[in-house]
């Protein structure tokens, strides 16, 4: 069942978007906002501030997510949307875990051990840039503004290094991974610090008599995630698949689900999610089975063209397999003004999206209106349309998104798990 939310003076609210805009949008005031600037203390609630790191002020937004400037050892970088950051900072809070494990002796004999090992540490094959670009347009933000489609698909490379190959006939890939899943963290990480973190940690575990249960026994208390907060086939199958097991298990899940083979190939190629995170796709799409097009939504995933979109929809993904289970169950998908919109079984819209700040943008405007003109046009239009985030809407949002008749369900929380 849904529950209720009042509406206060910050609202709940965010936007997901999957696609482009196409025809023209509702006619409107012409009376626009500009997204406010927050202070870090505000939006994060004491967590602006943290061993290896600090968020700058001011915290701006696009209408659709916040950009954050995180300052770290390694200089500022540049963070779209309220998951990004959370994911950031639990990398962070993990790399600092794993740093002091070098305040014990016996930790430290044995990466002296393993050094003495023909085992070179593998270096990840992409790097997460670090920037101080001011620019206040998040990736989706850009997306939901286009007017016309141009994706770039980016094919990654195949094969594994010598060093990748030792690690796999030592067993110590498959700590590095374990150990990765018990911190809650993803084994194929983008962040390089903690990448190279883990294949040292790990190391240690062919050197000698250390386990993965034995490292972990040495970190601070609360760290280790328990295998409650994540769905434990999916954990394990993470752990116990190799990076070629793992994705052709991925591309048998989104088969399962309806996916078609174009599009189980370009998510395949899609460089801006983890082997992890694809995996995750597959398997919130396939717990859906009840529910009609999905390949639409699939789709929207394979063409994210960059980090922040790419993370967006994964979120969105997990949102809407969330609202399927816990709160109306859906019947299909529909392509609404080149956005993909969920039609529930009673016959409602649910427009289920992962945003962090909604403001009433011209951008923000323009899709809103594009959709509520789109619904009304289907050959069967909703009776109603729910829209639910996970994220706050200024007044004036809130205010024009109710004028459409949609009802609002903010500040919705995304479900325990290894994606924020």
């Amino acid at each position: 069942m849904k529950r209720p939310i009042s509406i206060p003076t910050r609202f709940a609210g965010v936007l997901l978007g999957a696609a482009l805009l196409a025809g023209p949008a509702l006619s409107l005031s012409e009376q626009y906002e500009t997204p406010p600037e927050q202070g870090p203390a505000v939006v994060l609630d004491g967590k602006q501030l943290g061993p290896g790191y600090a968020v700058l002020a001011p915290v701006r937004s696009d209408g659709f997510l916040r950009i954050y400037q995180l300052q770290t050892d390694l200089g500022v970088e540049r963070i779209e949307g309220d998951g990004l950051l959370k994911l950031r900072l639990s990398e962070l809070k993990v790399l600092v875990a794993l740093e002091g494990l070098k305040n014990d002796a016996s930790f430290v004999d044995g990466l002296k051990q393993a050094a003495m090992k023909p085992v070179e540490f593998v270096e990840n094959t992409v790097t997460d840039p670090v920037g101080t670009a001011k620019n206040t347009v998040s990736g989706v933000g850009r997306m939901f503004g286009r007017l016309t489609k141009g994706v770039e698909s980016a094919v990654t490379g195949k094969g594994g290094s010598p060093a990748e190959l030792a690690k796999a006939i030592t067993g110590q890939a498959r700590e590095r991974r374990e150990l990765a899943v018990e911190l809650g963290v993803d084994p194929y990480t983008f962040y390089r610090p903690l990448s190279e973190k883990l294949d040292e940690t790990a190391s240690v575990t062919t050197a000698g008599n250390w386990t993965v249960s034995a490292i972990t026994a040495l970190l601070p208390g609360g760290l280790v995630v328990s295998a409650a907060r994540q769905a434990d086939n999916l954990r394990t199958l993470i752990i116990d698949s190799s990076p070629s097991e793992l994705e052709d298990r991925t591309a048998a899940a989104l088969r399962n689900a309806g996916i078609s083979e174009q599009t189980i190939s370009r998510i395949a190629a899609n460089p801006f999610y983890t082997i992890s995170e694809k995996a995750a796709i597959a398997y919130q799409l396939q717990a859906m089975p009840g529910v009609q097009d999905l390949d639409l939504v699939a789709a929207k995933a394979a063409d994210a063209e960059s980090r922040d979109i790419a993370y967006f929809q994964l979120r969105r993904i997990v949102l809407l397999e969330t609202y399927n289970r816990e709160i109306s169950g859906l019947g299909q998908i529909r392509e609404v003004s080149n956005i993909p919109v969920a039609i529930r079984r009673d016959g409602l819209a649910a427009i289920v999206l992962p945003l962090d700040e909604v403001a009433w943008t011209q951008t923000v405007a323009q899709t809103f209106s594009a959709i509520h003109t789109g619904l009304g046009q289907l050959p069967f239009p909703p009776s109603g349309v729910d829209f639910l985030i996970t994220g706050e809407l200024t007044p004036m949002a809130a205010e024009r998104i109710t004028s459409f008749g949609w009802a609002i369900t903010g500040d919705y929380p995304m479900p325990n798990g290894p994606v924020h």
